[in-house]
């Protein structure tokens, strides 16, 4: 029976706080603005970290749904911490009480790392073609 109460409270309480947003259009350029001076503001604060997933990249999906992209679950689990001061945040900027908030885990791109001095005397001479010329001009041995 306490549960049903407490239900009943739960749903007055997201009703009340859905009169508190608007459902005013807004574009990308608005979006990305208040998106900023709230990772300002976290970065005035000393939460580096929370800023630096704020300066992921974002875009925005169907209407209301914002995509943040980031490239790792430690950084899904921070952003679950603030998520909701962030929703609250943008609902009342930009008075639009649809907006929610995704994010998408991207596989980060390994760089190539040569290793062995071979693998390191391809690699730049790819870059600088004209190693490969001084090396035969000069009768050097790259794995030495």
């Amino acid at each position: 029976m306490a549960e049903a109460g407490r239900k009943k409270e739960e749903k007055k309480t997201e009703e009340q706080s859905q009169e508190l947003y608007g459902e005013d259009p807004f574009d990308a350029d608005q979006l990305r603005a208040s998106w900023n001076l709230f990772a300002e503001q976290k970065k005035q604060e000393g939460r580096d970290v929370e800023y630096a997933i704020l300066t992921q990249d974002f875009y925005l999906k169907e209407k209301y749904t914002i995509v943040l992209q980031l490239t790792n679950t430690v950084k899904i689990n921070i952003l679950d911490r603030f998520r909701s001061d962030l929703i609250t945040y943008l609902k009342t900027e930009l008075n639009n009480r649809h907006i929610q908030i995704e994010t998408e885990l991207l596989e980060e791109e390994k760089a190539y790392r040569p290793y062995t001095n071979k693998e390191k005397f391809e690699y730049l001479a790819t870059k600088k073609p004209i190693l490969k010329d001084l090396q035969e001009r000069l009768g050097l041995d790259p794995d030495l």
